[in-house]
């Protein structure tokens, strides 16, 4: 019984010193990067363009340029969020919004560009953006209940934010609603592996009568195909940061445009799909 006793304080200590630690981190404020570094401490100023900002432990200012931030989560509580062009207004944050804000994005729908992997293994941005606009098209014939945003507003928002597929990890998928003013995100992964090559041949034979002798000919061909393994990776977030559709799929077909039919194949099978 002793011994039982023993561990029930030692488990407790260690919930008390869990505890404290977690309220001495939320007495710093904390600075998450669009590139995904977080950094804990002290924000005492924001100007125009940038912040100033002290590390937890330390004494020395640092500036930190508001382009380079994703969102500051204050030891208050309260995040700030950093989502517009340098020039555009300061406050963005949720508490900044008016009351119908959630009501402005509802059922609004944006496709990011997809990480196209083409055969040879390498990232393939023009491809991607291509596949972006081929699902965009599609949405828009197949899912009447939703507005699909145009991808070039999609774009532009992510270009002015110095968003792209390399630095997407650095918001979670209820940060990219927010800052692209949707209720749903749609993202994408598209990778092409050539599997094999088939290889055809042909052969023909003529025949000339010139009175009493023949002349024969022999026409041979060949030609070789190579054949593509396609795989399509579909997810779809809300605004919530929930994951409301995760599929992926082979392709049927071995040319290496099967991720059209591919990619129509899994949108059919997502909540925003509708006959």
């Amino acid at each position: 019984m002793k011994r039982y006793t023993n561990i029930s304080l030692l488990l407790f200590f260690f919930m008390l010193m869990f505890s404290a630690a977690i309220a001495q981190e939320e007495q710093y404020d904390k600075v998450v990067k669009i590139n995904g570094e977080e950094m804990l401490g002290k924000v005492t100023e924001i100007n125009d363009d940038a912040i100033k900002f002290i590390y937890k432990g330390e004494s020395l200012s640092y500036t930190v340029k508001k382009t380079e931030i994703n969102k500051i989560q204050f030891a208050s509580g309260r995040v700030q969020f950093f989502t517009a062009a340098p020039n555009a207004p300061e406050e963005t944050t949720a508490a900044s919004k008016p009351d119908n804000s959630v009501q402005s994005h509802h059922n609004i729908v944006a496709v990011l560009p997809f990480d196209y992997m083409n055969s040879g293994g390498t990232r393939d941005e023009k491809m991607g953006l291509k596949v972006q606009s081929d699902c965009y098209t599609f949405l828009r014939k197949k899912a009447a209940l939703f507005n699909i945003q145009d991808p070039m507003t999609t774009n532009a928002i992510l270009v002015k934010n110095n968003l792209s597929l390399d630095n997407f990890v650095g918001l979670t998928p209820q940060e990219m609603a927010n800052l692209l003013g949707v209720e749903y995100v749609v993202y994408g992964t598209v990778v092409i592996t050539q599997t094999s090559v088939t290889s055809t041949s042909s052969n023909s034979y003529s025949s000339k009568s010139n009175g009493n002798r023949y002349n024969s000919t022999n026409f041979g061909s060949s030609s070789s195909t190579a054949n593509f393994n396609t795989n399509v990776d579909l997810k779809i977030y809300n605004d919530h940061g929930q994951n409301v559709y995760a599929d992926t799929h082979d392709s049927f077909w071995p040319s290496e445009n099967a991720y059209e039919i591919t990619l129509q194949y899994l949108i059919k099978r997502t909540p925003l799909y509708s006959k």
